[in-house]
């Protein structure tokens, strides 16, 4: 139990520098970076949270969660480089 508490204190503490690098990103390529990689460190949050109380719901809601964010990453990829999301 002590081990999960760790891993979760942990990943709380990973996503600091993500938001830190979304409100100060110089570019906006480094804030969808950013921003993605607190999406998949929330992701594996709800994973372990969903481990812990045995409930099949919150890894229904991981799956959702990280099938937007790359979705999202895509889209805003592709309006960076083309101008146009079609």
């Amino acid at each position: 139990m002590n081990l999960l508490i760790f891993s979760l204190t942990f990943m709380v503490l990973a996503i600091i520098p993500c938001i830190y690098r979304i409100v100060k990103g110089p570019t906006i390529p480094d804030r969808v970076v950013a921003m993605d990689a607190m999406n998949t460190v929330i992701v594996v949050m709800l994973g372990v949270y969903s481990f812990v109380q045995g409930s099949v719901f919150f890894m229904d809601v991981a799956l959702v969660l990280s099938i937007l964010s790359f979705v999202g990453t895509v889209t805003i990829s592709k309006y960076l480089d083309e101008g146009v999301v079609l």
